[in-house]
């Protein structure tokens, strides 16, 4: 039996795979400049949206009532993690490499979700706040996107995108002060850049 809590972390990471899905696939079929301004706009107007609802009671009941199902309850009263998942996406897809930026938003998009749902499902043993299942769900997950991107895409190499997917299971699983829908893509993608660099 599917628990109201597991439904609600497949519905929203479910809806967090598509836009990142939707957004690598376009990083590779249109001119870069293109996806980072659609990325910078429909950033842009979800973050108006959120600023407003948080400023208008009444908007945000409506809100809430639409979007209930891809919420959390500490969602209602602040921004949601959807508006930081458009952030990291947008300042990955500026600041890195399109190969390794589209790796690191996968790593987002999918392992961390996966990360949820496992920890919701099977999480026993807790480490800084959440699931050790979960973070080990999150890291086979990034290993596998890793060796599909390197052998379809060819880039990053395999070394590097395997690096990329321990790095994303450490951001998500640390306790950090930013929101890890910033973490997870930006981090693994500069620590992938960088090895790349030297290497």
């Amino acid at each position: 039996m599917i628990t109201v809590s597991i439904r609600h972390a497949l519905i929203r990471g479910t809806f967090h795979a598509i836009i990142g899905i939707i957004s690598v696939i376009a990083l590779f079929l249109f001119p870069w400049l293109a996806v980072v301004l659609a990325l910078a706009v429909v950033t842009a107007l979800f973050l108006s949206v959120e600023v407003i609802r948080l400023f208008v009671p009444p908007f945000n009941q409506h809100f809430c009532a639409w979007f209930g199902a891809l919420l959390r309850e500490k969602e209602h009263f602040k921004l949601t993690g959807s508006s930081y998942f458009l952030i990291g996406c947008l300042i990955t897809t500026l600041a890195l490499p399109r190969d390794i930026a589209s790796l690191a938003i996968l790593f987002l998009s999918i392992g961390d979700p996966i990360a949820t749902l496992v920890g919701i499902w099977k999480g026993r043993t807790y480490l800084w706040g959440k699931s050790l299942e979960g973070h080990i769900a999150c890291f086979i997950a990034c290993i596998l996107i890793g060796v599909l991107m390197a052998v379809i895409v060819k880039s990053p190499p395999l070394t590097i995108a395997l690096i990329g997917a321990v790095f994303a299971t450490i951001f998500q699983a640390l306790p950090l002060p930013v929101n890890d829908n910033i973490t997870i893509p930006l981090g693994s993608a500069l620590m992938m850049w960088a090895l790349d660099t030297l290497i």
